[in-house]
């Protein structure tokens, strides 16, 4: 106390400087209107201004959180599209099912979706990848299908615990049956090693019908839901073999903006490899 009542007493002349100048500035601005005018909308916008900064501010520390919200709905929406769908199909291939059941609420869809955001990716040349940040610990297996929120996006070729490797469409050792939409003859798209944003469509047959435009899609796969967006029809190009077409195509996935993906987890895969490997026996 004593240090203090000393400390006042050696800046006395300085405190009561403050004071007045305090008071002064009091008189001014609540004794005459203009000034006060002046004071409460500077003070408003410097309000605003901090309040404005501070929204932002929130926005931009919760941005990566409203991210993994956005993923983890988005992959619900998918996983309860993909039950409707079939559901759909269901009931448009049997023509014995009765009508007098809402459906079955247990029936398990064969597609289920895994979301995971990429790690890393790579455009070095021919072996292009991408790694994301599911592994075997969260169902991750190798020859799962990835797609992105446009379209295919690639498959998964190894997997440790908490990552996976995948190789994109991009790559000269994808492959994977494709149609137009509306039709049913189906061709192979592959990738010659030019363009990150354009694959080619080939061995389809020259008698298909086609128009720059028409969209791409997946048909028979061990990998893919039938139906998946490719890409988009954009030109003809020369064929190796003159029974068939080669057409050049758009991709729907744009590799270098991609940030998350959906691993699909097909449940009848393992059963169906099985069997099919039994004619190599």
């Amino acid at each position: 106390m004593k240090n203090l009542i000393s400390f006042i007493l050696r800046h006395s002349s300085w405190l009561v400087a403050i004071l007045l100048v305090a008071f002064s500035f009091y008189l001014v601005f609540t004794q005459n209107a203009y000034q006060r005018s002046v004071y409460l909308t500077s003070a408003n916008n410097v309000s605003g201004w901090f309040s404005e900064t501070s929204d932002k501010l929130t926005i931009f520390f919760n941005l990566n959180r409203t991210n993994k919200e956005l993923v983890v709905r988005n992959t619900e929406l998918v996983n309860e599209l993909q039950k409707l769908k079939s559901f759909i199909d269901g009931m448009q291939t049997d023509s014995t099912k009765t009508n007098a059941f809402a459906g079955d609420s247990t029936q398990m869809p064969q597609f289920s979706f895994i979301p995971a955001n990429v790690t890393n990716i790579s455009f070095s040349g021919p072996n292009n990848f991408i790694t994301v940040n599911k592994g075997s610990s969260d169902g991750v297996k190798p020859d799962m299908g990835v797609v992105s929120q446009n379209g295919v996006a690639g498959v998964v070729l190894t997997v440790s615990e908490n990552y996976s490797l995948i190789i994109p469409i991009i790559n000269p050792k994808f492959r994977v049956s494709a149609k137009l939409k509306g039709t049913e003859n189906t061709g192979s798209i592959s990738w010659n090693g030019n363009k990150l944003s354009i694959a080619q469509l080939g061995e389809l047959p020259k008698h298909q019908v086609f128009q720059k435009g028409d969209t791409v899609l997946t048909s028979f796969s061990r990998i893919f839901p039938k139906d998946i967006i490719i890409g988009f029809v954009r030109e003809q190009v020369s064929s190796k073999d003159d029974n068939f077409n080669t057409l050049n195509i758009s991709l729907a996935t744009d590799f270098s903006s991609l940030k998350s993906v959906w691993v699909i987890d097909d449940k009848y895969y393992q059963e169906q490899k099985q069997l099919e490997s039994t004619l190599q026996q």
